[in-house]
């Protein structure tokens, strides 16, 4: 990791990431009636090509995934990303019912558009409300395909180098149901990110809300 941001504008980002998918797990707990667990978020900044890395070992395993892009101040693509192979188990939980895989692989697009929806406009919502920006998003998107191709492709971001990477792990108490949030920004923002984190940190250093 090349650091771009120093440790205390790391805290703020995370604390920011912290607070989204604690919204987006509330309303995903209200929803399947289970507890929703979050791993504590980290952020890199990585080479564009080894991004898929940071999802799991095997960067050509099938995955399916809801993606939603970006723009305004800062511009990128926010991923929710599910192992194909268990995205069925997440949608038996959010239906609540015992479905033969047929009918699951029915379901399958609109059940896991929706719960993309719910936990990346979460955290998009609140990176922008904290740090007071207004955020142009696209509607989701459902894909499948190879893991490393659906973070490289149609992102919607520059031939960049770098990419400054958020990502956080999910899952439900008792089931196997695991997912990935990738939150992927351009570096040609991160001079904005580093300058709304400033108005931030001296907003709650001067003991505002």
């Amino acid at each position: 990791m090349i650091d771009v941001l120093s440790e205390l504008e790391q805290d703020a980002l995370l604390e920011v990431l912290n607070l989204g998918m604690g919204q987006a797990a509330d309303s995903l707990s209200r929803m399947v009636g289970e507890e929703v667990l979050l791993s504590i978020p980290r952020i890199d900044f990585l080479p564009r090509d080894a991004a898929f890395r940071l999802i799991g070992e095997d960067p050509q395993a099938d995955v399916a995934a809801v993606r939603q892009l970006f723009s305004g101040p800062l511009q990128g693509s926010a991923l929710l990303i599910y192992p194909h192979d268990r995205s069925l188990e997440l949608i038996r939980c959010l239906l609540h019912a015992q479905i033969t895989p047929e009918e699951c692989r029915a379901l399958e697009q609109e059940s896991l558009t929706e719960v993309g929806n719910i936990i990346l406009n979460a955290c998009l919502g609140t990176l922008a409300n904290l740090m007071n920006l207004e955020l142009l998003c696209d509607l989701p998107q459902y894909l499948q395909g190879r893991c490393d191709q659906l973070l490289l492709e149609n992102t919607g971001l520059s031939e960049t180098i770098h990419l400054l990477v958020l990502y956080v792990h999910f899952g439900f108490a008792g089931n196997p149901v695991r997912g990935d949030v990738v939150l992927m920004f351009d570096a040609t923002a991160i001079p904005g990110i580093k300058r709304e984190l400033a108005v931030v940190l001296t907003r709650y250093a001067c003991g505002a809300p």
